[in-house]
């Protein structure tokens, strides 16, 4: 997504934890494709409270900006209408969030829905229908960066790598239901240069 103007997010509701974004407690790992992080029993992906039959799709975006935070990202949101930051994780690139930083924001914690899947402007109802059951039932994943411009960082695709593989196994999602946003959206999102191969290749099936 490289911009809010002009896109409708749907999906967005209230909420009351809108200050704070916890970020991942995470240990770096050497081997390849193994994931950028190891994720510790306290994340909110290993807690008792995650709605782990409400989540059955994961979407993957970019920013459409080289550098930003959640805050940011969170400013832009209500910026454009909503409560607050439309995904549920954001993954830096060292320019603002630190590099294969996972943050989890407010809509994750309260087990919330997203407001992250976009329709054009003047959809019909089956599409609007689609992005609001979406959502509604699928966990945004947003990588800091424009994927039309340069690559992610070799961080950036291992912490999503096992981002993925740790939602996959906690909501039993399966890979057919590991999406671009370009997937469910006309627009180039994540970006030409997002390694969706490698991506496909190292997810759990």
């Amino acid at each position: 997504m490289t911009g809010l103007a002009g896109l409708i997010l749907l999906g967005d509701l209230p909420s009351s934890a809108e200050a704070d974004f916890p970020a991942f407690r995470a240990k770096n790992t050497p081997t390849p494709d193994s994931g950028g992080a190891t994720l510790s029993p306290d994340t909110p992906s290993a807690t008792s409270a995650i709605q782990a039959d409400r989540w059955n799709t994961i979407v993957i975006h970019h920013s459409g900006r080289m550098a930003g935070t959640v805050r940011e990202l969170d400013a832009r949101a209500k910026n454009a209408g909503l409560n607050g930051i439309g995904y549920h994780f954001v993954i830096g690139n060292g320019s603002g969030l630190s590099d294969g930083v996972v943050e989890s924001g407010y809509r994750w914690r309260d087990q919330t829905a997203g407001a992250h899947v976009a329709i054009s402007p003047g959809a019909g109802d089956a599409e609007r229908r689609r992005a609001n059951e979406l959502n509604s039932n699928s966990i945004g994943i947003c990588l800091i960066g424009n994927g039309n411009r340069q690559p992610f960082t070799e961080s950036q695709i291992r912490s999503l790598i096992e981002l993925v593989r740790t939602l996959q196994r906690q909501c039993d999602i399966p890979g057919s239901q590991v999406l671009l946003h370009s997937d469910v959206f006309v627009a180039n999102d994540p970006g030409r240069f997002f390694p969706a191969d490698r991506l496909e290749t190292n997810i759990d099936p």
